[in-house]
């Protein structure tokens, strides 16, 4: 069984590790440069907060981030390699930000946005108590119409 690794390194420093052992993992191949470029512009920023998923082999697995709006808090990014999807990675991965947002009293909610038509994503969601609130997004990516809807957990 392979060890996956959950860092979360803050601005100051400082370092959490949580461990777990994901049931199974599986090979793919995949593509994600284009994503690997937005993420290098997101995660740097100032005030976004990440943590990464890495396996034995320090290999980035996944990450969550998300920043401080006002006293809201928005997840910008759940990722995950695909073959360790389904695993239980980005179950941890949502704790830690919920745990984190809820311990460091920084935010009262937490929000994110979903495509409208990501039913698994948007049923993973309600599963941590996010709900729509009826918000949505509409914006045209490689000429097609897509939609986001907002879903927020009050913490």
């Amino acid at each position: 069984m392979q060890q996956i690794l959950l860092i979360y390194t803050l601005k100051v420093g400082m370092l959490r590790i949580r461990t777990f052992y994901p049931k199974r993992i599986e090979t793919k191949k995949i593509t994600y440069l284009k994503k690997m470029e937005m993420w290098g512009k997101i995660l740097p920023s100032p005030g976004v907060n990440t943590w990464v998923a890495y396996d034995t082999e320090n290999t980035t697995v996944g990450f969550i981030s998300y920043f401080k709006k006002d006293h809201e808090c928005e997840i910008t990014t759940l990722y995950l390699l695909p073959q360790y999807q389904n695993l239980g990675i980005g179950t941890k991965l949502i704790n830690a930000a919920l745990i984190d947002a809820f311990q460091c009293n920084i935010c009262s909610s937490l929000s994110l946005w979903v495509l409208q038509t990501n039913l698994s994503a948007i049923s993973f969601y309600k599963k941590f108590g996010f709900d729509s609130d009826s918000q949505c997004h509409e914006e045209l990516y490689e000429g097609t119409k897509i939609t986001d809807i907002r879903m927020i957990k009050t913490l």
